[in-house]
C-alpha cells in the first residue's frame, strides 16, 4: 500500500454513540416553571414560545391521536353501526363494533389531559400494501374435520349432478353447497377507502356550536398509497395463508360458506355409459400463486397542500377535558352505498351470491330433454340439446348441453385503516397561565 493510501485512509475517523456531540435540546414548558425563567432574552417563555409559532408546519409535533383498524369484511349490523350517517373516531367508547383495535393516546379516547394550541389536522386512510384476486369455489364450512371436496377451475351442471366432484346427500357436494368463488385480498378495501372520503364531510366543532371546519373528507385526507416510484410493482404471493386468515374470519362472522382454492382444471367430459355426463379433471397447482400489485391509490386532500395534515390558518385552542367534536357526517348517498358494498361480508345490497343483473336465474338455460348419446342430428333437428354443445372426450365423441353458474360468491380480506390526528403544542397549566398574563394574543387568536 502506497503512502498517499495510508494518508488517506489515515484521515478516516469514526464516532461512536457515547462520543458523540449532545444535542442541545431547548426545554419548553416542561424542563422549569415559567417563573424560574428569564424574563426577556434566551429561554425566557416569549423567547420559547416566539420560537414555537415561527417553526416550519413540519416541525410541529403530532399530539394526539386515534386509530381505527377494522379488518374487513364486516357484518351488515356491523357496518350499519360503525360506518352509518355519523362516524366518530374520537368517540370515548372503547368499544366498536367492526372495528378491531383502537390505538388512541388519549388516556379517555376524545377528551385532552392538557390544553393543546392545535395548528393541523390529519384526517389519514391506510389501505393494504398489496391487493390480487383469484379464482376459487365456495363449499357449505363444515362443523368439524372433514375430507374436503375437490375444486375445480370450471364445472358444470351435469358435473354435480352427477356427482364429479363428490357424492350429493347432506353433507355432499350439491349446487346449493358448492358454487363459483372468487377471492379478493385489498382490492375491496381500496374501494373502501376511496368511497368513504368522497362520502362524508369532515366537520370539526368546538364549544357548543362553533364550526371550525366543514370539507369533504376527500379534500382534507391523507390516503397513503404504498405506491411511490420506489414501492409500487407486481410480484406474485402464496394465497394459500391468506385464504386460511380469510375463512377464520368468515366463520368468525357467522359465515355459512368458506372458501377453496382451485386445485383441479377441466379438461372436458364423457358419458358414462351413454346415460351420465361427467368431467374429466386432472390436478394442477397452477393457482398455488397470484399475482399481487405493491401500491394502490394516492390521494393528498387538496386543503392539505401537498402534507400529510390540514393546517390550521388560525391556531385553535382546545381545553382539556372537553371533548373534541370531529365528526365524519355523510353527504354522498351513492359513495356511501359503494362503501357500504365493499365491507359488508354480503355485499349489501347485492346479496352473498352476485349476479349480473338482479332478474337472471344462477345458472345458464339448460336442456331439459334428450338424455346424453342422444344421435345428434335428431336431437338439434327437434331443438332439444342445442345450446351450449360440448363434444366428449368419448371413443366416440358426442355432443351433450351444458349449464354452467352464473352467480358468483365473493370473499373479501384486508385491514382499513382509519385515523384523526391533532397536531399542535401542548400547553400545561404552568404555561397556560403565563400565556394568558403575559402573551394573552396567543390564547385569544387561538379561540377566535
Amino acid at each position: 500500500m502506497s503512502n498517499a493510501q495510508k494518508s488517506i485512509i489515515g484521515r478516516k475517523t469514526s464516532k461512536f454513540a457515547g462520543e458523540q456531540d449532545r444535542v442541545k435540546r431547548i426545554p419548553f414548558g416542561y424542563a422549569k416553571d415559567p417563573s424560574m425563567l428569564p424574563s426577556v432574552g434566551v429561554g425566557s417563555p416569549a423567547d420559547s414560545a416566539g420560537k414555537c409559532l415561527r417553526c416550519s408546519f413540519g416541525n410541529i409535533p403530532v399530539i394526539e391521536e386515534v386509530v381505527w383498524t377494522i379488518p374487513i369484511p364486516l357484518t351488515a349490523e356491523e357496518a350499519l353501526a360503525t360506518l352509518g350517517d355519523t362516524v366518530n373516531l374520537l368517540s370515548g367508547s372503547s368499544s366498536v363494533p367492526g372495528v378491531a383495535s383502537i390505538d388512541s393516546t388519549f388516556l379517555i379516547n376524545g377528551i385532552l389531559q392538557t390544553d393543546i394550541l392545535a395548528q393541523g389536522i390529519g384526517v389519514h386512510v391506510f389501505c393494504e400494501p398489496m391487493s390480487f384476486s383469484t379464482i376459487g369455489n365456495a363449499f357449505v364450512a363444515p362443523p368439524t374435520t372433514v375430507v374436503p371436496p375437490p375444486s375445480p377451475d370450471v364445472f358444470t351442471s351435469n358435473d354435480i349432478l352427477n356427482n364429479a366432484m363428490g357424492p350429493g346427500g347432506v353433507g355432499g357436494v350439491t349446487a346449493s353447497t358448492f358454487t363459483p368463488a372468487v377471492f379478493e385480498f385489498g382490492v375491496d378495501v381500496w374501494r373502501a377507502g376511496w368511497n368513504f372520503i368522497n362520502a362524508y364531510q369532515f366537520q370539526w366543532k368546538t364549544s357548543q356550536r362553533e364550526l371550525v371546519l366543514n370539507e369533504l373528507a376527500a379534500d382534507v385526507s391523507y390516503f397513503g398509497s404504498f405506491a411511490d416510484a420506489e414501492a409500487s410493482g407486481t410480484s406474485e404471493v402464496a394465497i394459500i395463508e391468506f385464504v386460511a386468515a380469510v375463512n377464520a374470519t368468515y366463520r368468525s362472522k357467522g359465515s355459512a360458506t368458506i372458501f377453496i382454492p382451485v386445485n383441479f382444471r377441466r379438461v372436458g367430459s364423457v358419458n358414462g355409459g351413454g346415460t351420465a355426463n361427467v368431467g374429466i379433471f386432472h390436478p394442477t397447482r397452477d393457482f398455488d400463486l397470484a399475482p399481487v400489485t405493491w401500491g394502490g391509490l394516492r390521494w393528498q386532500g387538496y386543503g392539505c397542500r401537498g402534507q400529510m395534515y390540514r393546517p390550521v390558518e388560525s391556531p385553535c385552542f382546545l381545553e382539556r377535558g372537553i371533548p373534541i367534536g370531529m365528526l365524519f357526517v355523510v353527504q354522498d348517498a351513492v359513495h356511501q352505498a359503494l362503501m357500504l358494498q365493499a365491507v359488508t361480508i354480503n355485499n349489501e345490497p347485492l346479496g352473498t351470491n352476485v349476479s349480473v343483473d338482479e332478474n337472471f336465474s344462477d345458472t345458464t338455460t339448460a336442456t331439459t330433454a334428450a338424455p346424453p348419446g342422444t344421435a345428434v342430428a335428431g336431437a338439434i333437428a327437434a331443438g332439444t340439446v342445442n345450446v351450449m354443445l360440448e363434444q366428449t372426450l368419448d371413443a366416440v365423441p358426442v355432443l351433450v348441453a351444458q349449464a354452467m353458474n352464473t352467480s358468483r360468491q365473493i370473499f373479501k380480506g384486508g385491514i382499513l385503516k382509519l385515523a384523526i390526528k391533532i397536531k399542535g403544542w401542548e400547553m400545561p397549566g404552568g404555561w397556560k397561565a403565563y400565556c394568558s398574563v403575559n402573551m394573552p394574543s396567543i390564547v385569544a387568536t387561538a379561540a377566535g
